[in-house]
């Protein structure tokens, strides 16, 4: 938990300092690495964090083994397929291979951040509370996907619908989910969400999830090889409805804006966008009756990244205008802008507004004074009406604009609603014009989202038992995080704490955290094929280094841990046994092949303190009672290492 809350505050405290003050490209940039780099690293030294973690080692092993031809045939995707092929030819390190899917979630996810957004702070922070940043701990394959449908956000602002079916396409190569994004996208791009179209959206809506079950009955009779899937427990099973709060706050945001100041200034965007927050909030809804219809929504959900900041944007820059105007009715406001825009007026050799006068007193020699005066006449003109007057082109000032046919766009954008043209109404009624006032509707937008979103992270972190997607408490393959987090537990807790415990790795350095057990382990059959990077390095710090290094599995093996020390550890290719002595009582341990017994016996008593089964089984004493606290077997012969007690 400790480690989430560090990030959240890292991205909170930041945002000022480097992005809202005086933002420049550098500050920015500076933001978007200290926060990415904390998730990259958060990423790359976790362990066994996510519901999905231990299933890609297998999927990594298995496509590792696999012919380049017969790899695609295992049901994954080409583009995975190829990408973790090629990783598997320089490197079998698990924890490499992590951090490779890392850069490819994080850095385009990044990008896209630092370059379009117009709120780079409330982006990431939306990022990470929406759980993105949980859910490429967790499903690799689909958040690759996502990163890729957030790169070609420019591309939907823009309308740009060639590019933006072009990145669905390659998304899909990733995970085949993201094909339901074409008649998504087609449907929101082409369908402008209007007093009609949204009543209409909510009777669908309504009729799809009372009629579920109906629809889906339907459909296995269609195809019939789905049948079973029916009695599975990601159809029978749906979110509780608590899940519904987010995104019905962000749908209610997006239509307001869409229908008011943002919506009129905006309309190519706030269409497209607006749907994707309604069809977002109908796929959660759905969810809570059929739980896996979820992951339908990641694509139109991390879009809303960058959508809710750019609403954000254009109501604080009408506050800033209505802050100016009360000083000074004649001020003139400068916006911060992305940084797209700055580059892209860069590259077209654009000159800063504040240089405009510069600009042609420094082409003295070229100009006369009377094109110098209209120039400047020209520019006056611009400002007073309203126009962009942000920078002035070589080609502006040598060429005469060419006169354009106006062609009726539905699509374009109404002038009267830009920030800079913006005319605050004053009423009467003093609460009313309170309600009313820009900076009013600022501070309610920014908290809206702000805390909407931290309440989700701090349910989804503390509340929610299994956490997003499995991903708390954090572990780390670091040891020292891992032993520092252990020992801060209180003493009267460890026991039971131990008893709970079903993680491995965690499992491991539990036992040598506490200094009053004693330890008996034997293996049965297969004990050393599940194991990671991580496992292994756990197993020699507690001082089980001849497991560690372990390859052969046929190995038996038999080890003795007392007070946190091992003390007896070897490994033998056949069927052996060990006596020792414990508590004044004598011991026997068995270890064997598949088919054997494998046992723990003290005292000359026949009950046995081995689980008996394939795998590791350990069997915890206290020193100070003499008492079994635990007995348990991990499948150490299967990348998943589940306990089983």
């Amino acid at each position: 938990m400790t480690v989430y809350i560090i990030l959240m505050a890292l991205v909170l405290i930041l945002a000022y300092p480097l992005v809202e003050r005086k933002p420049s490209f550098g500050k920015k940039l500076c933001y978007v690495i200290v926060t990415f780099g904390a998730m990259y690293l958060i990423s790359v030294l976790r362990y066994g964090l996510g519901n999905d973690y231990y299933s890609y080692i297998y999927i990594f092993r298995n496509i590792k083994e696999a012919s380049w031809i017969d790899m695609f045939n295992m049901g994954y995707e080409p583009g995975f397929t190829v990408l973790t092929k090629l990783i598997s030819v320089f490197t079998d390190n698990v924890n490499v291979l992590y951090a490779i899917y890392a850069l490819l979630i994080l850095v385009p996810t990044a990008y896209a951040i630092f370059r379009h957004s117009e709120k780079i702070w409330m982006s990431t922070m939306m990022f990470i509370c929406l759980t993105f940043f949980y859910c490429s701990l967790s499903f690799i394959r689909q958040s690759i996907a996502f990163a890729i449908i957030l790169c070609a956000y420019r591309y939907m602002k823009e309308r740009n619908h060639f590019m933006v079916l072009l990145f669905i396409f390659f998304a899909c190569l990733f995970h085949s989910t993201v094909i339901v994004m074409i008649p998504i996208y087609l449907i929101a791009a082409f369908i402008r969400p209007t007093k009609i179209t949204v009543p209409l959206y909510g009777i669908l809506t309504a009729f799809v999830y009372f009629f579920s079950w109906d629809i889906l009955n339907i459909a296995v009779k269609i195809l019939p090889q789905y049948k079973n899937y029916l009695n599975l427990n990601f159809i029978t099973q749906g979110y509780k409805p608590v899940y519904l709060i987010l995104p019905a706050i962000i749908m209610a945001l997006a239509l307001i804006a869409h229908f008011t100041g943002y919506g009129k200034a905006n309309p190519k965007a706030s269409s497209i966008f607006t749907n994707f927050a309604i069809f977002n909030f109908i796929i959660w809804l759905i969810a809570t009756k059929h739980f896996v219809i979820e992951r339908f929504s990641m694509y139109l959900y991390i879009v809303m990244i960058m959508f809710i900041p750019s609403i954000a944007n254009y109501y604080m820059n009408c506050a800033k205008v209505y802050f100016a105007r009360k000083k000074n009715p004649e001020a003139v406001v400068e916006f911060d802008k992305t940084v797209d825009v700055v580059l892209r007026e860069k590259k077209a050799g654009k000159v800063p507004a504040s240089n405009n006068k510069a600009a042609i007193d420094n082409n003295a020699d070229e100009l006369d004074e009377d094109t110098k005066r209209i120039l400047r006449e020209i520019m006056a003109e611009k400002s007073q009406d309203g126009e962009d007057s942000d920078s002035v082109t070589t080609e502006e000032i040598n060429t005469e604009p060419e006169p354009q046919e106006k062609v009726a766009d539905k699509y374009a954008p109404d002038e009267r609603y830009f920030p800079q043209n913006r005319v605050f109404r004053q009423y009467k009624n003093k609460v009313l014009s309170v309600i009313t006032n820009p900076v009013t509707v600022t501070a309610v937008f920014m908290a809206a989202v702000v805390l909407s979103n931290q309440w989700y992270n701090y349910f989804g972190l503390t509340v929610s038992k299994k956490g997003f997607h499995g991903v708390v408490p954090y572990r780390s393959i670091v040891p020292q995080y891992n032993e520092l987090v252990l020992s801060t537990e209180p003493d009267a807790q460890k026991n039971k704490l131990l008893v709970k415990e079903a993680n491995f790795l965690s499992y491991i350095y539990r036992l040598k955290e506490n200094e009053n057990y004693t330890v008996f382990m034997t293996a049965k059959a297969d004990t050393i094929s599940g194991l990671n990077d991580g496992a292994r390095t756990a197993l020699a710090r507690l001082g089980l280094v001849k497991l560690a290094e372990e390859d052969n599995k046929k190995s038996r093996y038999i080890a003795v841990i007392e007070g946190g020390k091992v003390t007896y550890e070897e490994v033998s290719d056949k069927n052996f046994e060990y006596s020792t002595n414990w508590n004044n009582r004598s011991v026997t341990i068995k270890s064997v092949g598949a088919g054997k017994t494998s046992s723990i016996t003290i005292g000359g008593s026949t009950e046995n303190y081995s689980v008996d089964e394939n795998g590791l089984n350990i069997a915890v004493f206290d020193n100070t009672s003499g008492k079994l606290i635990d007995m348990v077997r991990f499948k150490t012969y299967y990348v998943m290492l589940s306990a089983t007690r």
